[in-house]
């Protein structure tokens, strides 16, 4: 994995040179994006992951959460139609960084106000999902996990429709689209949204922009770990039959503002998830405040989630499946509170070093956005555990 990170690192820095900035042909356009961060934890049992996007992994400090590399095609073939390509390479669950089509589409515009995509697009579930992998357009090194863990699907196949008009001083866009969405899940699981519909209703003026949007699907998913294989050879078939499978039904609902006069920014958004089976249900919020002085914007972030809903429920005479049923609940439990100081520098108009400073409390018995890479704790041990954590991560484009 060194390796693969040291290519990576590499790459980023042959983007900063200004013969790279941009390339131009007629009908096409080509840009890109990276980041290069880094993660460390001051606690020596716990690590940090972004959960469905990256492998676990015991590296301290680690480059995996957080690094990327993506460059993207725009194509015009006549003043209606074009399409877009975007190719991915960030550390995926399965622990590689293969390149990923994280975004293929047809666009074609049906009139002034109406535009029809088909094809890869972002999975529109948050306020913020078209810039998830552009870090640089973001002022976090990542976007608050409270919130933005709730769902780990990225990508969407399917179809929609971006329809704009004037209301009143403001701008509305409605946003509905169709598709299917799936992810894998370390170590050889898999996840997948298989009749997805949804709506997004987005409001923007100058300096405002509120956003709402409702999404849901038929679930299925198969964990592919060694303790869920445990889990389930313990297990008998009703409780199994909730834990995974083809019958799941999950629906997410998210509502959020940012507010920007160039000089204070402040972003603020809320999630739901709620699972019929296989996931917990749970909701989270944060909220941004930050402060421009020249080319340095300070901030702070708040943000908390909370379990609404544990994965399943069932009591055992057996202590055995008792402890390795409670754990596996314990495990998908993402609750916790956080407070995060950063700083964003934008010393070049094309690239930001970012840098901060996370205090992260768990909230009952739940391992939060934190694993523990030499095997599982004691339950107790997981009751308001804190964490700090420092990350420092350079933002390209080009």
């Amino acid at each position: 994995m060194t390796r693969r990170l040291v290519a990576l690192g590499a790459a980023l820095l042959l983007t900063l040179p200004a013969t790279f900035a941009h390339a131009e042909l007629p009908g096409l356009q080509l840009s890109g994006f990276g980041t290069l961060g880094m993660v460390f934890t001051g606690q020596s049992d716990l690590r940090f992951t972004n959960f469905g996007i990256d492998q676990p992994d015991s590296d301290n400090p680690d480059f995996a959460p957080d690094s990327v590399l993506g460059v993207q095609a725009n194509m015009m073939f006549s003043p209606s139609l074009s399409a877009v390509l975007q190719l991915v390479s960030r550390e995926n669950p399965k622990g590689n960084y293969d390149p990923h089509a994280s975004l293929a589409f047809l666009s074609y515009n049906v009139s002034e106000e109406a535009t029809v995509r088909l094809g890869r697009m972002r999975i529109p579930l948050f306020m913020l999902s078209d810039s998830l992998n552009i870090n640089f357009a973001n002022p976090w090194i990542r976007p608050p996990a409270e919130v933005y863990g709730l769902n780990p699907f990225t990508d969407l196949n399917g179809i929609d429709l971006l329809y704009r008009t004037r209301l009143g001083s403001a701008d509305l866009e409605i946003h509905p689209y169709m598709g299917t969405s799936s992810i894998a899940i370390y170590s050889s699981g898999s996840a997948r949204l298989t009749r997805v519909l949804g709506v997004n209703l987005t409001l923007s003026t100058e300096q405002m922009t509120v956003f709402v949007g409702h999404g849901e699907s038929p679930l299925t998913l198969h964990w592919g770990d060694d303790n869920f294989t445990l889990l389930e050879s313990l297990m008998p078939p009703d409780v199994n039959d909730k834990l995974s499978g083809n019958d799941g039904y999950a629906a997410f609902s998210s509502a959020g503002f940012q507010w920007d006069d160039g000089q204070w920014l402040m972003i603020g958004e809320y999630a739901k998830r709620t699972a019929s089976r296989y996931v917990n249900s749970g909701h989270g919020w944060h909220l941004t405040l930050g402060r421009r002085f020249g080319n340095i914007m300070p901030f702070v972030t708040i943000a908390r989630q909370t379990q609404d809903r544990a994965v399943a429920s069932a009591s055992f005479a057996n202590p055995l499946q008792t402890a390795v049923f409670e754990g596996f609940l314990v495990s998908r439990n993402g609750a916790q509170r956080s407070i995060t100081l950063g700083s964003r520098w934008d010393f070049r108009r094309d690239a930001a070093l970012k840098v901060e400073f996370s205090h992260i409390q768990s909230t009952g018995n739940s391992w939060g956005n934190s694993f523990f890479p030499h095997g599982d704790p004691a339950l107790t041990d997981l009751t308001n555990r804190s964490v700090n954590m420092l990350g420092v991560a350079l933002d390209v484009t080009f």
